[in-house]
């Protein structure tokens, strides 16, 4: 879908994609979260109206119908039902010794409008309560759309959702993660609490389903499993990794085996053997590096380490200098302490900060490089760049 590639980042506050609750289709979910990826939620102080193009606005939609009604009848049908669907969430106020949920909707308003050529587009104001959960964002999931194009199923882009809060928030802890929910808790979740009352049709027609698409679509891969109470099945546990998880290999002398490497390491060994270290000393010098601030830039890290190195060593040609580097690396650990260690972690954080802000799109793509080897993030990109030459 070519038209969500030039900002294809949807961010959305943790706390509003684990506990809100609403009822939406897939082409509905499709349509806010390419709307959601128009927001800068770091320079924006309120939610604008946000204008899209009839154009635009089919493309979503008629890529993912089993049944066009025409572009009149399902852009109606779609603006009438958006702006009346609400959304529920938990609150800790107190009503009759019960904590009451508030209530919100998704839009203040959709209405027709024609530019100065008399192009028609639809104008969407999203409802300002919903600032919280989309600006000024301290922990929040990075939906990539290019994954979420494929999923069919309304169910599996709410799950992607969760399971990619959750991995982005826990995935430098767990190798695999785990979320359990109660039956009747899931379904609420998934907008379907009056449904599905036999197990079997839940499981056929919502969990099956949305581990298929998840797993063949997206880069996360889950497995699920019912928690019985007796015969009867109360709760579900899903377990889930994203694809290009994996320890690094070490090899036999001490280094990491290339074909593990990620995006940003392959970047920091092309920039090191340029530099004159062997390539077998640097796969040596990338296992050395750790820590979840640096992970996604070890070329970063390794561009400050020489940075640091040049200001200091008396060295003066190539392969000596190169010599000096790996010794103060290895050896005599000179990047990992004291104030050459704060000097490279400042700087890395102010370049990250900078990246964040002025190219949201590099950044989202260095969030989701770094949980995949660089082969596995050439093989995505090369999946999206297909299906945007299919959709054009």
């Amino acid at each position: 879908m070519s038209i969500i590639t030039q900002k294809p980042i949807a961010r959305i506050d943790n706390q509003f994609v684990y506990n809100a609750r609403y009822q939406l289709s897939a082409r509905e979910q499709k349509v806010i979260l390419f709307l959601i990826s128009k927001i800068d939620p770091i320079r924006q102080e309120s939610l604008l109206e946000q204008v899209i193009s009839v154009k635009d606005l089919e493309t979503i939609l008629k890529g993912d119908a089993k049944r066009w009604g025409g572009i009149y009848q399902e852009l109606k049908g779609l603006a009438g039902r958006l702006v009346k669907k609400g959304i529920e969430f938990s609150t800790d106020i107190e009503i009759g010794g019960r904590k009451f949920p508030g209530y919100i909707n998704w839009f203040q308003g959709i209405e027709p409008v024609r530019d100065e050529d008399g192009n028609v587009s639809l104008s969407f104001l999203f409802s300002q309560k919903l600032q919280p959960f989309l600006l000024d964002l301290k922990e929040y999931v990075a939906v990539n759309l290019l994954e979420v194009i494929s999923l069919k199923s309304a169910f599996s882009i709410r799950m992607y959702q969760v399971f990619r809060a959750h991995r982005d928030r826990m995935g430098k802890y767990q190798k695999r993660s785990k979320l359990t929910y109660d039956l009747p808790e899931l379904k609420a979740l998934l907008g379907v609490a009056d449904k599905y009352n036999d197990y079997r049709n839940f499981r056929l027609k919502v969990l099956e389903i949305l581990k298929k698409e998840v797993t063949k679509h997206t880069s996360i891969s889950i497995n699920f499993k019912p928690l019985k109470k007796g015969r009867s099945v109360v709760g579900i546990e899903f377990e889930f990794w994203d694809k290009g998880t994996r320890e690094v290999k070490i090899n036999n002398s001490g280094g990491v085996d290339f074909d593990s490497l990620r995006y940003a390491q392959i970047k920091a060994f092309d920039r090191l053997v340029a530099y004159g270290v062997n390539d077998g000393i640097v796969l040596e010098m990338l296992s050395k590096i750790g820590g979840s601030e640096i992970q996604g830039f070890e070329d970063w890290y390794f561009s400050e380490v020489i940075d640091i190195f040049e200001s200091k060593t008396k060295q003066q040609e190539g392969g000596a200098k190169a010599g000096t580097l790996v010794i103060w690396f290895l050896k005599k650990k000179v990047f990992e302490q004291g104030d050459h260690f704060a000097n490279i972690m400042e700087r890395l954080q102010t370049r990250k900060k900078k990246l964040q802000v002025e190219q949201p799109d590099v950044w989202g793509n260095r969030m989701i490089a770094k949980e995949m080897t660089a082969i596995e993030f050439e093989e995505l990109v090369k999946k999206q760049r297909e299906q945007q030459r299919k959709n054009k």
